[in-house]
């Protein structure tokens, strides 16, 4: 069955009558009949108003009536909840494939979509809508909220804007378009059904050789600052959660740019005279009302002290109780990192338990007390009120398919890829137009490496334009010679502009090259020599997610574009563009380029801007408004 009550005029409670169960309402407050969809439930009317039969009893109790606060409908909600029922709102299960009764009989709280929905947005619209309605299904009708990893845009839905990656942004540094880019993609999560961003990143590139550096904004504390504040309040629409808003998730707590030697998992080198630093993307994201916060789940914290010697942060009450609830003073949902011990966790004080399933409800009701569910559980079922999906958890499945990767939103992902191209060396540039161009490098093919490798995994093909095709298209394929490897160059290009595209490869934690070197394989520095040698013109394009060390590369090439993670959807068209002088490059280095290993190992993994004589400064970039446009 499907019930829908749209939106009526405005009533005044002054002729609304007292229900029985009903906790008093202010007389004086204007009341706006809210929207109702219901597809299993049944719908009442009472006083005038229309409310959803959540639990079937057939009469409007306190949690069902939308008149009353957030607050007061979760403690009226708490009071009919078994400690199972409770312990299944603190689940965030892998969504890969669906079970009905994870849903209509365990209703657990929370679902990472992942793979499942990777499809059309019109589908993935609907298999969301599908299980609300299992959910709704359920004893007491509580709706279930859907998360994704966005670091790379709604990029588990097949036609989603894939947006350029953070570090993308902080070198744009542009808060602005931090928060188009953010709207972009509230408006596309939304549109399938997803109320939770698993993102944005708050940590501080320190250390040059952590692989999830691209995840981040910056080695600036002022510019993550800035640019968090503005990611947190287009993705909730200000300061509070409403039915306008999605989650923000920042990550991750109390900042994993620390890795010991720039590996992945290791204890964080904190100190004291760098806590701080870490801390303030973080404290800039709850003043601006983050709803979420994720601690790390793979890196224990050994300056904070008692369980964060041993512990990961999202299993440490020193970092999640004592850390981020007292001494910060953080009131939101606390959102763990996917791991395994559940009751450590929620014990720790986490209310929100990614990774588990619905076997950890038993776990959870043996070894955590009733009362710590029942904390986090308050805080959970007052955030699904503030978001209005007790009334309304369905989207409208054509609506979704118009608006998720809308041309509009494809011209701002373009426009953010393009403003934070960062040009670190240019000479001997001459305009392409019209010119016979060689493109090298295998990752001129490589469309996935125009993303981190937060989308759907291989052998999931995701659909894009590679740098080369982006240059056959401008140019014309006619005049464009492809080049994989050194041993494929002419002897004589002299004359030629030879666009060189080199880099990592696609990944999420551990990044290609691994994290002890941060040099281009040799294979890359040859064929960018041997091009040199075979007296082209030699334009770098650096595909990057971390600062690598750009030395070799820099001494044999004319020119050095850094594009980092440009976004699969229309990064390789914006690259394509400013190498054929159709947009300015602007944008800014978003950390230190080391000149050698040598300083990258005697730098502290927790300190920013602490290379010593660096090839490039921090924030350093050459801006031109045309390439290769004659001065």
């Amino acid at each position: 069955m499907k019930n829908i009550f749209r939106k009526g005029a405005a009533l005044t409670l002054a002729a609304v009558t007292g229900m029985s169960a009903m906790p008093a309402v202010q007389a004086e407050e204007a009341l706006v009949q809210p929207e109702l969809v219901t597809r299993v439930k049944n719908m009442i009317e009472a006083d005038g108003y229309q409310f959803k039969d959540l639990n079937g009893n057939g009469q409007v109790d306190p949690y069902e009536d939308w008149r009353l606060t957030p607050e007061e409908r979760a403690e009226d909600l708490l009071g009919r909840m078994t400690a199972e029922q409770k312990a299944a709102q603190m689940v965030h299960l892998t969504l890969v494939s669906k079970k009905d009764s994870w849903f209509n009989e365990a209703n657990v709280g929370f679902a990472l979509v992942y793979e499942y929905i990777f499809d059309s947005a019109r589908d993935a619209a609907q298999r969301t809508n599908e299980i609300q309605e299992l959910s709704e299904a359920s004893e007491l009708g509580i709706p279930v909220i859907f998360s994704m990893d966005t670091e790379a845009g709604a990029a588990f839905v097949s036609d989603g804007t894939y947006l350029p990656d953070e570090i993308n942004q902080g070198a744009a540094n542009d808060a602005g378009l931090v928060a188009e880019l953010n709207t972009v993609l509230k408006e596309e999560l939304m549109a399938i059904g997803v109320r939770m961003a698993l993102s944005p990143d708050a940590d501080l590139m320190t250390d040059p050789r952590w692989g999830r550096n691209q995840e981040c904004y910056s080695e600036d504390t002022e510019v993550v600052q800035n640019l968090i504040r503005a990611a947190v309040g287009a993705l909730q629409g200000g300061s509070e959660l409403s039915e306008d808003s999605v989650i923000a998730t920042v990550k991750h707590f109390p900042g994993a740019g620390a890795q010991t030697d720039g590996v992945d998992g290791t204890p964080l080198t904190i100190q004291e005279d760098s806590l701080a630093l870490h801390l303030a993307g973080f404290q800039a994201a709850i003043e601006a009302g983050a709803a979420a916060v994720m601690p790390y789940g793979y890196s224990t914290v050994p300056y904070l002290g008692g369980d964060a010697v041993e512990n990961s942060a999202d299993q440490s009450s020193a970092v999640m109780t004592d850390l981020l609830r007292e001494e910060i003073g953080y009131t939101g949902l606390i959102q763990t990192d996917w791991g395994l011990n559940f009751a450590g966790a929620a014990n720790a004080g986490a209310d929100i338990l990614g990774g588990a399933g619905v076997r950890a409800t038993g776990e959870l009701i043996e070894e955590v007390e009733e009362e710590r569910l029942t904390d986090a559980c308050r805080r959970i079922l007052i955030a699904k009120f503030e978001l209005g999906i007790f009334e309304n958890p369905y989207v409208d499945e054509e609506a979704a398919a118009e608006i998720v990767g809308s041309d509009e939103h494809k011209a701002v992902a373009k426009k953010a890829a393009s403003s934070s191209f960062t040009l670190v060396k240019y000479e001997n540039a001459a305009s392409l137009e019209g010119q016979k161009v060689v493109i090298a490098g295998e990752l001129a093919q490589d469309v996935r490496a125009l993303n981190s490798g937060w989308t759907a995994k291989e052998p999931v093909e995701i659909q894009g334009t590679s740098i080369l095709e982006a240059v056959q298209e401008k140019a014309g394929a006619e005049n464009v010679t492809y080049i994989a490897t050194a041993q494929e160059v002419p002897a004589d290009l002299t004359g030629v502009t030879a666009l060189v595209v080199v880099g990592e490869k696609s990944g999420t934690h551990d990044p290609a090259w691994g994290a002890a070197t941060l040099e281009f394989p040799q294979e890359q520095t040859d064929l960018v020599n041997a091009l040199k040698e075979a007296g082209a013109t030699v334009v770098a394009v650096v595909v990057m997610n971390r600062a690598y060390v750009l030395t070799p590369v820099a001494e044999a090439a004319d020119s050095v574009l850094l594009v980092y993670r440009p976004g699969v959807t229309c990064g390789a068209e914006a690259v394509a563009d400013a190498l054929y002088g159709e947009t300015a490059i602007t944008g800014k280095l978003p950390f230190q380029i080391p000149r050698t290993m040598e300083q990258v190992e005697n730098q502290r993994e927790d300190l920013p801007k602490d290379i010593e004589d660096p090839l490039y400064e921090y924030g350093y970039g050459i801006d031109v408004t045309s390439f290769g446009a004659q001065s």
